[in-house]
């Protein structure tokens, strides 16, 4: 057991909010107290999620693409009572606007910090125009001190030449899955009978949020170059967001509205990836993809752009395919070498569940937690008192 009191600050949508219930779900059964602040988008229903699994939670509006002076000196206030009115040892920052501000929280209250990177925003191939403006806050947060966690070798490399943050600051924890969940299924072709689709024939799917990173387009435009070649395969796109409309033009206009089945968002993802024999990846930029991993530990063949951490998750040609973002032609060309080459497949797919196993397990990523917050909070011993209740958060409405 472990008397870590941490206050978590986060998004509330995506790989990062996956990746905060993860990680505080797995200190919760070793008896480590959390309280989240949830922000941006979807804020009320991800705390909501958080109370039903016991962990403590609100909700706190926060701009998500911008810098709202008001909006963030809220959270950058609530951050400081929370601290203060919890107790709290350490702060676990998620992203870079929450890294920013729970750093400066830091500074002021001199409690440990956290900052875990979800991307490389600072990046101009990530960011564009607004990547200076990234890199800026994060060169002045590196002053406020705290600790940074990066999820791969390649992200702690690319924060030190950009001069984000000291050597003995910085630490590689990699994402990791729950291997007993994400699994291959004992029986794959109920799986696939409950899609709807025939056990008979391959099934390539598509899973993630339907938006510009993720690059959903060029998933249709390589089924487009491979689709009439393949006409037994099956495939599959799930998920939601803002280019839903647009991905179903796209899939109209090359006469693929019959052959691509449209799933929506899915709250047990590995009920669809147990059901694929291929999965695909088509980001054009990433931290290291949970969903990613997931796949490989269900077992599927999986081909990805090597952006960022993907190119860490797959060994090119051994656990999977890599191909440059954007580059559709090369996707297709990939996807039709294992379509029609089931043993390759299945090759692919083996050395994938045993590279996660062996890689990306939960429980690796878990210890490795528990030492960093060990570190971070040692000497830090404090005169404690009884934590004051928590105060609600007053909504804008109410003015101030």
């Amino acid at each position: 057991m472990h008397d870590f009191k941490i206050l978590a600050l986060t998004k509330a949508t995506g790989g990062i909010a996956l990746y905060n219930r993860l990680l505080l779900s797995e200190l919760d059964k070793m008896g480590v107290v959390s309280h989240t602040l949830c922000l941006s988008e979807e804020a009320e229903s991800y705390a909501q999620n958080l109370t039903e699994l016991g962990l403590g939670a609100e909700a706190m509006p926060m701009a998500r693409y911008s810098i709202d002076p008001l909006g963030d000196a809220r959270v950058l206030m609530r951050t400081l009572r929370l601290v203060r009115d919890l107790d709290v040892d350490v702060v676990i920052c998620h992203g870079s606007k929450a890294g920013f501000i729970g750093r400066a929280v830091g500074l002021i209250t001199g409690r440990p910090i956290i900052y875990r990177q979800a991307s490389l925003p600072f990046l101009k191939r990530v960011q564009g125009r607004k990547a200076s403006l990234y890199w800026a806050l994060d060169f002045a947060a590196k002053w406020f001190g705290g600790h940074v966690v990066t999820l791969t070798d390649y992200a702690r490399r690319q924060t030190l030449a950009h001069k984000l943050v000291r050597p003995d600051r910085i630490s590689v924890i990699r994402t990791g899955v729950d291997i007993d969940r994400f699994r291959p299924a004992e029986d794959r072709a109920a799986r696939i009978r409950a899609l709807g689709l025939d056990p008979d024939r391959p099934v390539v799917g598509w899973i993630g949020r339907i938006e510009a990173q993720k690059a959903p387009l060029d998933y249709v435009d390589t089924l487009r170059r491979v689709a009439g070649r393949h006409p037994e395969a099956q495939f599959v796109l799930a998920g939601e967001g803002r280019l839903r409309g647009e991905v179903e033009a796209a899939l109209a206009a090359a006469g693929l509205s019959d052959r691509v089945a449209m799933l929506g968002w899915q709250s047990a993802p590995e009920q669809v990836l147990q059901a694929l024999d291929v999965y695909v990846l088509t980001s054009h930029w990433e931290g290291l993809p949970l969903t990613l991993l997931e796949a490989m530990a269900c077992g599927c063949c999986c081909l990805s752009t090597d952006v960022d951490g993907c190119a860490e998750a797959i060994e090119d040609g051994v656990s999977g395919r890599l191909v440059a973002a954007g580059a559709t032609e090369d996707l297709a060309s990939a996807l039709d070498d294992v379509l029609r080459d089931p043993g390759l497949r299945r090759r692919y797919a083996g050395a994938a569940r045993q590279r996660t196993v062996a890689l990306f397990d939960k429980t690796e990523m878990v210890a490795k937690w528990i030492e960093l917050l060990s570190n971070v909070t040692a000497g830090k011993s404090r005169a404690r008192g009884t934590p004051r209740p928590i105060i609600p958060a007053r909504s804008p409405s109410e003015g101030r």
